[in-house]
């Protein structure tokens, strides 16, 4: 639902206001994106992971509510930060009149980033299914409210963007009466405590990744041209629904990896995870393999012919995405067992070897060494992790037996 409303507000956006207007929507948008993917890494995925492994409801329920109070301050500084961002790209850019942007952009952030939290809420204490209500309001609401400002041609870049906070804040509201959200200092100041170990290192960690790829496309750009990096990006979109049943996945699988966790420990949710990683590893693979068949037909279909030559590229491409499957089960796990050092020194490994490769690969692959770079940045991040995660199970069964015989 979240991913056809955004494909049907793209379509809204680019037609209502032109490609020109949408071009500036999209930039400062990119900032909001931006903010919203530092509240996952340092907010809602150590919530998540930690609220499932809570002993008793109301230990969590106490937890959750501290995380919201965290969720305040950081929704109200990085609002603030982003104001601040695109008033300094404003003051070089005077085609946008700062006085009746900022307003409606601000306020877009800061209701955009609770809803979002909200919908993580739902699904940490077991309410998976009033999160698509809470969707629903705000992103299906957002494509109503759209589609009502093109018709009546009252659709610009502010408009949308009250939209947005409109719907978004509306969403929350709702949410936040009928949980009957509040929090104390208190419970503030410990939900922090139980989570600054592991959230910093997965902020710098999830930036890091951000780097192996996109990184590496602006560094091939610069190389290879703007063509080239329009092509690599067309067949990004091309693997679109895969990344976005892997998002989907960040809601769930945590939490059953900690609900293995609680009642078996490290070996049952390690377990649980190489299962579930083993069997879409291998649907994968056979999805992949058959696609790369027709890569290049598919791609002239869609695209037109000048963009079959990218056929090799769409086929590294799914190579690096299917890679991306074990890293986040391994990522998971490590995240369950409270220890993201491995993740944070894993992602320093990637991006290190995405970006010392990406200028000669490109140099001699043209476009295809984008990808190359980032497929060989992914494979020393795998390794890694495997290598991290053998110590740490060996470890656990020497001292499993060793308490045994004792």
């Amino acid at each position: 639902m979240v991913s056809g409303s955004n494909f049907v507000t793209g379509i809204i956006l680019v037609r209502g206001l032109g490609l020109v207007e949408f071009g500036k929507f999209t930039v400062a948008y990119v900032i909001l994106l931006l903010a919203n993917s530092i509240q996952l890494s340092f907010i809602s995925s150590p919530m998540i992971t930690l609220g499932s492994l809570c002993s008793n409801p109301e230990d969590r329920k106490s937890f959750v509510r501290g995380v919201f109070g965290v969720q305040l301050i950081f929704c109200a500084i990085a609002s603030a930060a982003t104001i601040v961002a695109a008033t300094i790209y404003l003051a070089f850019k005077h085609n946008v009149e700062p006085s009746k942007f900022l307003i409606p952009f601000g306020a877009a952030v800061a209701l955009f980033l609770m809803q979002d939290w909200m919908r993580r809420y739902y699904f940490t204490v077991g309410k998976a299914g009033d999160s698509v209500w809470n969707d629903a309001v705000s992103y299906v609401g957002q494509v109503v409210v759209l589609s009502a400002l093109w018709k009546t041609h009252q659709l610009t870049i502010n408009t949308a963007f009250w939209c947005i906070a409109i719907t978004s804040g509306l969403a929350f509201a709702m949410g936040a009466a009928f949980e009957r959200l509040g929090c104390t200092r208190e419970q503030t100041s410990d939900a922090w405590r139980r989570t600054r170990g592991i959230s910093i290192e997965l902020g710098i960690a999830n930036q890091l990744q951000w780097l192996v790829y996109q990184g590496a496309m602006l560094i091939g750009a610069g190389v290879a041209g703007a063509q080239a990096a329009g092509g690599v990006r067309a067949t990004q979109n091309v693997i679109g629904p895969v990344n976005i049943a892997y998002q989907a996945m960040e809601n769930i699988v945590p939490i059953r990896a900690a609900e293995e966790m609680r009642r078996g420990g490290i070996q049952r949710a390690g377990a649980f995870l190489f299962k579930f990683g083993a069997a879409g590893f291998v649907v994968l693979l056979v999805l992949f393999s058959a696609a790369s068949l027709m890569s290049g037909r598919f791609l002239a279909f869609f695209y037109g012919q000048q963009l079959r030559l990218y056929a090799g590229v769409l086929n590294i491409q799914m190579l690096y995405f299917l890679l991306a499957w074990p890293i986040r089960q391994l990522t998971f796990l490590f995240r369950t067992v409270e220890n993201t050092r491995p993740i944070l020194i894993s992602s320093i490994v990637a991006a290190v070897l995405s970006l010392s490769l990406v200028y000669p690969m490109v140099r001699s692959y043209g476009a295809l060494g984008i990808v190359l770079a980032a497929v060989v940045g992914q494979i020393g991040n795998l390794v890694y992790l495997i290598v991290s995660w053998t110590r740490i199970a060996d470890a656990a069964s020497a001292e499993e037996v060793s308490t045994q015989t004792s």
